[in-house]
């Protein structure tokens, strides 16, 4: 389960999402360098041509679930179970891993016009990840710094690029179903409904907030998806970048799962390991893993792309406060 979804303001783009898993993903910061070359599983070589900064975890070979590179090029992968459909090996393309896909992208997609040019060349195929013993079904939201939003599913049974004006996305079912059930909320609005008579007597309203009654609230990926909708559509952003990141946070808020508020059937917990706000104008990057409220920021820097090696980033995964006095 997952979060996602970008923003436009004051002339930038930015791009938000939650991670929510059951297993522990331990995903930290890392910057990849231009030039990184790095194994596929299925056999053969990719040399990066962009550098990037994402969340990753550094097994094998580095595994990647969000990131922003030098371009301005935004990805995120979500789950997408019971939707995703994967392909047998084909001599004639670049054979991924679902869970390789986002790194192959970051490392060699300019914008979303590149990506539609480049997507024909990969063939998704069904191959487990060593991390979590199965093969992931995924989907992907892509952004660049026009601020235009695209999805890549598979649940065709081909790679699909589809175009995301409303500039959100959760997980199942595809995104075309969820664009379709935002029309039973379009009651929703931030003002009150005005008090109404019944049958000749006046029945009040009983308080503020009203307008958002026919809001779903359940942590359901419909439901979330069209909670964010909403908030995303009224949201005042601010009057700096700053403003807007931390808007973009609490609108996370909303999205964001505690432990213990959803079980799997084998009763582990699913809940948020972490939240990222990337502005994908200025490459900068908001870490918040779930411990701490508190966020920790990097920009990607000219000479971190020259690196040699990746560099991880360790942050403080403890509950810390500043005292008043």
């Amino acid at each position: 389960m997952c979060t996602s979804f970008t923003l436009t303001a004051h002339g930038q783009t930015f791009f938000a999402r939650t991670m929510d898993f059951a297993f522990l993903l331990d995903g930290e910061p890392i910057v990849m360098p231009r030039g990184y070359q790095w194994s596929l599983q299925l056999g053969g070589q990719v040399t990066n041509t962009y550098g990037f900064v994402g969340t990753g975890k550094q097994l094998e070979e580095f595994l990647f679930i969000d990131g922003v590179n030098e371009k301005g090029l935004t990805i995120a992968e979500l789950y997408f179970s019971n939707e995703a459909v994967y392909c047998e090996y084909t001599a004639e393309k670049i054979n991924l891993a679902p869970h390789e896909l986002l790194q192959w992208v970051l490392g060699n997609v300019a914008d979303i016009p590149d990506l539609y040019q480049k997507i024909s060349r990969i063939n998704l195929v069904q191959i487990e990840t060593a991390l979590l013993g199965i093969t992931v079904p995924l989907h992907f939201i892509v952004t660049d710094t026009t601020g235009r939003c695209v999805v890549i599913e598979t649940n065709r049974g081909f790679i699909e690029i589809k175009e995301n004006p409303i500039g959100v996305m959760t997980n199942s079912p595809e995104l075309e179903w969820h664009v379709k059930n935002i029309g039973n909320y379009l009651a929703a609005r931030p003002a009150n409904f005005p008090p109404a008579t019944v049958n000749g007597v006046e029945v009040l309203p009983f308080g503020l907030g009203n307008g958002t009654s026919i809001l779903p609230g359940g942590l359901t990926s419909p439901e979330r998806f069209v909670r964010t909708v909403y908030n995303k559509q009224f949201v005042n952003v601010g009057e700096t970048a700053e403003e807007t990141v931390n808007a973009m946070f609490h609108l996370l808020n909303n999205a964001t799962i505690p432990k213990g508020l959803m079980v799997e059937d084998n009763g582990q917990s699913e809940y948020t390991q972490y939240r990222v706000v990337y502005n994908v104008t200025n490459g900068t990057y908001y870490f918040n893993p779930y411990e701490t409220q508190e966020v920790f920021s990097l920009q990607l820097k000219k000479e971190w792309l020259q690196l040699k090696q990746p560099r991880i980033f360790a942050v403080s995964k403890s509950f810390t406060t500043k005292t008043m006095v």
